[in-house]
């Protein structure tokens, strides 16, 4: 079995590759060149070192998929096109009955770089529309330049693929902090919101009038402490808009219900005192007299069964007002 250097073998082609698919696209020429560059560069290393790690062309492949699925062909194109360059000469290789198990785990790496750095670019992107650098500038400017160096290195010869990982992660680390940061203190101020609409709606008894509403409403407001519990305030923000929205829906409703049922009310008492004044000069004009008069209840008839309604109070959903760690973990228990 022939052994080879991998990471320095991989380095030297990846960094041919490189230049060769910002420049033009790839030709069988191209890819004899390419083929050229592993001998050379295998040739060059003084010191033969057999590894161990090996990898499938499925393992490759799944891992292209991932960088594809992050946006590698957006973020990092010209690397991308480097890298299929590396994988199309392994494959015919592995198809030949080479052993490439050894190149193909450093090119497999070398693809989870690209997802690791695109993941990196797309949260950059969106602190920068959110404005959210200032919550954790240290980390935002790290984050920045490990993108930076990553771009830098890509095309230097001979650059391992642990070392574009390592650039990667530090970047998309980095910038994850920066959004931790940032949501947390969106996700309080939001929930602020949810409290105050939820008292809204607690004011006007909704609890009691839109009981199925109100409790979604106050679920996806325990799912926003629970998230928050989780050190995921991304996911409590979203609860805690959703519950500020709910709430003040079954707000809007209950109230327009309840003023339409004030009218009807009020409707309703001016016939019966028409009703009453009509009665009343018909009993001066034509009185009744005497006991069981058709059409009169007895005194003592009961006309209604007494009615047992629901508590509103007991209907209301306690949810305390501030936030704390301690208050958030008893929210999600």
């Amino acid at each position: 079995m022939k052994r080879i250097f991998v990471p320095f073998a991989c380095a030297a082609i990846f960094s041919f590759a490189f230049v060769s698919c910002a420049s033009k696209p790839k030709t069988t020429e191209d890819l004899d060149k390419v083929e050229e560059a592993v001998e050379q560069a295998e040739e060059q290393v003084e010191e033969v070192v057999e590894t161990t790690v090996s990898a499938t062309i499925e393992d490759v492949e799944n891992a292209r998929a991932k960088a594809l699925e992050a946006g590698a062909d957006s973020y990092a194109k010209a690397e991308l096109d480097a890298l299929d360059a590396i994988y199309k000469l392994l494959k015919s290789q592995s198809e030949a009955g080479q052993n490439v198990g050894p190149a193909l785990a450093d090119l497999q790496k070398r693809y989870q770089a690209l997802e690791v750095y695109s993941n990196a670019q797309a949260a950059k992107k969106k602190i920068d529309d959110l404005n959210f650098a200032s919550y954790d500038q240290k980390s935002y400017d790290t984050g920045c330049e490990a993108l930076d160096s990553f771009k830098q290195i890509s095309s230097e010869k001979d650059v391992l693929a642990s070392t574009m990982l390592q650039k990667a992660d530090t970047a998309y680390a980095s910038f994850k902090n920066v959004l931790q940061a940032g949501f947390k203190v969106l996700a309080k101020e939001e929930r602020s919101k949810a409290f105050a609409a939820k008292q809204k709606a607690d004011g006007i008894k909704a609890g009691v009038a839109s009981k199925d509403a109100y409790n979604n409403a106050v679920q996806e407001f325990r799912s926003g402490d629970s998230s928050y519990a989780m050190q995921n305030p991304e996911a409590a923000y979203n609860h805690w808009v959703s519950s500020t929205a709910q709430f003040t829906e079954i707000f809007n409703v209950v109230s327009q219900k309840r003023e339409a049922a004030l009218k009807a009310m009020e409707e309703a008492k001016a016939r019966v005192a028409e009703s009453q004044n009509y009665a009343a000069t018909a009993d001066e004009e034509m009185p009744l007299e005497g006991e069981n008069i058709q059409g009169i209840e007895a005194a003592d008839a009961v006309l209604l069964e007494e009615d047992n309604y629901v508590a509103p109070e007991t209907q209301v959903a306690d949810i305390p007002e501030e936030i704390s760690d301690e208050v958030v973990e008893q929210e999600a228990q």
